[in-house]
């Protein structure tokens, strides 16, 4: 491997930032900018990667993050944003990274997961990765009683956001996170701001509606919410199917479940840390 510098959690030092995020741009059209200057990028993601010239040309980052696996709390790592400049690629340097990860975490952290694209996975196998298979939940409307108009989105303030978040309890007790808040408002600074909705005084709900499919990423709430009272709250005549991007955990009239082929997710552990079989990983929470 030619000599590149190795740098890591520099989000503070606004040049290898702004480069960070102009080979995100470039790879994903993700902007994280916005992120930074709201200040939601936090300690809890971390950037390692390598320069040329004093630009970013790969990187691998992390989340860390503590998931609910069937009701027991377990620390966790979430890989994401793993990427090299189309100049420097097949040198290894994703590999590189993410040994230096391994380096500074196995010894706190017993799981990492990620979310592969179908061309990367024989790199994560070689890093230590195993696929699992994950479940795609939709609810057919059939027999719902459901609203003729559809709500309007709320404006919530970010610190609000914030303060609902901390004070929710889990999206779902079979798998979810905790300690992502900086994931979410991510997503807030992307746009999810204006998907936000308020069907009871104390629930807070994200969802966003293509043709006559429903797909709802996030409920909000200091209590538990009955999954399928709250659809028939949120959810217009015109709408046939909620696609549920997490694992309910409760019963829910005509749920249905089949193995999602695009699901991609991939876990490397020492100690038979696992998500639960076909569970499916909140996509509010993935990075």
């Amino acid at each position: 491997m030619a000599a590149y510098e190795f740098i890591k959690d520099y989000k503070n030092n606004a040049e290898y930032r702004l480069s960070f995020n102009r080979l995100a741009k470039k790879t994903f059209g993700i902007d994280f900018e916005g992120w930074y200057q709201e200040g939601f990028w936090g300690d809890n993601y971390i950037c390692y990667s390598y320069l040329k010239d004093n630009e970013v040309i790969a990187n691998v980052s992390l989340s860390t993050m503590e998931l609910i696996l069937d009701g027991k709390k377990q620390k966790a790592i979430q890989i994401g944003t793993v990427m090299t400049d189309p100049d420097y690629r097949r040198q290894g340097l994703a590999y590189q990274l993410m040994q230096r990860i391994f380096e500074d975490y196995d010894q706190t952290y017993e799981l990492y997961f990620l979310a592969a694209d179908e061309e990367a996975v024989p790199l994560y196998r070689k890093c230590g990765f195993e696929p699992t298979d994950e479940n795609q939940y939709a609810v057919d409307l059939a027999g719902y009683q459901l609203i003729e108009e559809p709500l309007e989105p709320i404006a919530v303030p970010k610190e609000k956001l914030l303060e609902v978040k901390r004070l929710s309890m889990p999206l779902s007790n079979v798998l979810s996170a905790s300690g992502d808040e900086h994931v979410l408002m991510f997503y807030y600074t992307l746009g999810f701001k204006n998907s936000i909705y308020r069907p009871q005084q104390d629930v807070y709900t994200i969802f966003e509606i293509e043709g006559d499919k429903l797909n709802l990423y996030d409920i909000l709430s200091p209590n538990k919410v009955d999954i399928e009272e709250l659809i028939q709250q949120i959810t217009p005549k015109s709408v046939k199917t909620v696609i549920c991007h997490f694992t309910p955990d409760q019963p829910i009239k005509n749920l249905s479940a089949s193995i999602d082929p695009s699901g991609g997710w991939m876990i490397r552990t020492a100690f038979g840390k696992c998500f639960p079989k076909l569970a499916r990983f909140p996509r509010i929470s993935q990075t």
